[in-house]
């Protein structure tokens, strides 16, 4: 493997999740967005993303554990490739994971194959001809095909204490579309991610602020984006969710409790 001269950057994900549920998702997705503080916390917006993710299917021995997810994102014209481990469910009402996130280059894909053999995955070696802006054909001569891929329009808000002017969070209001074969289907949520070590204190805060002002319309949903996809899809192809898409495919209100049965009855 090549890259070995290279600092591999390991961090340690630390977020909570809202998943908004209203016959209106937008609307309160708006409602949010819009908002410039919660209890004792500025929100500074930041400029919207769109973001295209494409994630990769990798098997393999990981210890009996859930296994890692692989993903190549698309900002604009920049390419990013992503490792994250398992879920870990935290004490404050979260969850965290091991993330390597690096610019898409020959380098940053070999740091990512070593780590995945590290964890029991066996990745074989893409082709000697590196595409540097075709990083999903570069996946494709590996092996790795596409099993989720999914469009964010992303509105980021910086979380910073009243009287300071440190960057604890970042809160991101995400319109999610799922393009499933033959059927594409939104979700909104709301994700809150730690950027300092006081950050998770930050985040219990903002959720519960926010859930005291939204009720209903918001709950925690410890689930990431690629493990209610993959409920959601297979769950159509079963037909399980006739009737609970709305007309413009926003999952309805009472879709979420059969996803989360769902996904509860798979672990």
């Amino acid at each position: 493997m090549k890259g070995q001269n290279w600092m591999e950057v390991y961090s340690r994900e630390a977020e909570s999740t809202l998943v908004i549920l209203s016959e209106a998702p937008e609307a309160v997705a708006g409602e949010i967005a819009a908002l410039t503080s919660i209890r004792d916390y500025r929100l500074l917006p930041q400029d919207p993303m769109m973001i295209h993710d494409f994630y990769l299917g990798v098997s393999g021995n990981t210890q009996g554990r859930p296994g890692p997810a692989l993903r190549i994102r698309e900002v604009g014209a920049t390419h990013l490739i992503t490792l994250k481990g398992p879920i870990r469910p935290t004490d404050w009402g979260g969850i965290e994971r091991l993330e390597i996130e690096l610019p898409w280059s020959r380098d940053a894909l070999d740091i990512v194959f070593k780590k995945l053999m590290d964890m029991g995955v066996q990745v074989p070696e893409p082709c000697p001809d590196f595409d540097s802006h075709r990083p999903l054909n570069v996946m494709a001569s590996a092996g790795l095909q596409v099993v989720q891929d999914r469009e964010t329009h992303r509105q980021v808000r910086d979380i910073v204490p009243d009287d300071d002017c440190i960057v604890l969070a970042e809160m991101a209001v995400d319109s999610v579309v799922y393009h499933f074969t033959g059927q594409d289907i939104r979700h909104y949520e709301v994700e809150i991610e730690a950027k300092e070590e006081a950050g998770p204190a930050a985040i219990r805060m903002v959720i519960e602020g926010l859930i005291e002002m939204y009720g209903p319309a918001v709950r925690r949903w410890n689930c990431g984006k690629l493990t209610t996809g993959n409920a959601v899809e297979e769950m159509l192809s079963k037909g399980i969710l006739e009737g609970l898409i709305d007309s413009k495919n926003n999952l309805k209100p009472v879709a979420y409790k059969l996803i989360a049965y769902y996904m509860r009855r798979d672990r």
